[in-house]
């Protein structure tokens, strides 16, 4: 049920009370309440299907006082000072920014975990626009997929020096999945460039974008 990817997540969160939107089956909360790593849970998804499997699964493990699974989209599903943390995983990370954005003045007042499927680069270029601050990020290896794991908070943090920095940041360097990391961006923006030099209707101020980032990415393999 708990996957290195899920693990990884549920390592990176710390709080008494806390939501889990896009929650899906709630395996996040049914694990963490059962571990005594949480006090009280909110899991919200925007589709009926999830929502009620994830009742389903909270009643099973007799923990329907303790985990609240709510129908509705993104944070939506919250009323201020209901959670201290906010855990929005599994999908894009533009899709992230726009439900963080939605309800801005809720995630200003929570600790975030955020795992982006995609994105990231949008992701960490609307935290750092929008006031917050990444205050530690972490990669895991699930698979032959690579995955990031994005604690944020409320606060300014200074931009990055440059843009490629948003697609590898530098304080991942340490990380033991760093190489990883990179390779898989180095495959992104070769597949990117392949595809539009192939097109017949190449937007070129994109190719141009992507090969010059891969020029710049390539600076970062060590």
């Amino acid at each position: 049920m708990i996957t290195p990817r899920l693990e990884c997540i549920i390592n990176h969160t710390n709080g008494k009370k806390i939501a889990d939107i896009g929650t899906d089956h709630a395996y996040i909360p049914i694990y963490m309440i059962q571990n005594n790593l949480a006090e009280s849970f909110i899991a919200g998804d925007v589709r009926k299907g999830p929502v009620d499997i994830a009742k389903n699964n909270v009643k099973k493990h007799n923990l329907t006082d303790k985990i609240d699974v709510r129908l509705g989209s993104g944070l939506s599903v919250l009323k201020k000072g209901e959670v201290d943390t906010i855990i929005i995983a599994g999908m894009g990370g533009q899709l992230i920014s726009e439900i963080i954005d939605a309800d801005i003045s809720i995630a200003r007042e929570c600790s975030l975990v955020l795992q982006p499927m995609n994105g990231q680069y949008e992701l960490r270029h609307y935290l750092h626009k929008n006031g917050f601050t990444i205050t530690n990020e972490d990669i895991v290896i699930e698979g032959f997929k690579v995955y990031n794991i994005i604690n944020a908070k409320n606060g300014k943090q200074d931009e990055f020096q440059t843009d490629i920095e948003y697609h590898l940041p530098k304080y991942l360097k340490s990380n033991k999945y760093y190489i990883d990391l990179y390779r898989k961006k180095h495959r992104e923006f070769t597949k990117v460039i392949k595809g539009l030099e192939l097109s017949k209707d190449t937007d070129i101020e994109k190719l141009e974008q992507y090969k010059f980032w891969l020029k710049e990415l390539e600076k970062y393999e060590n």
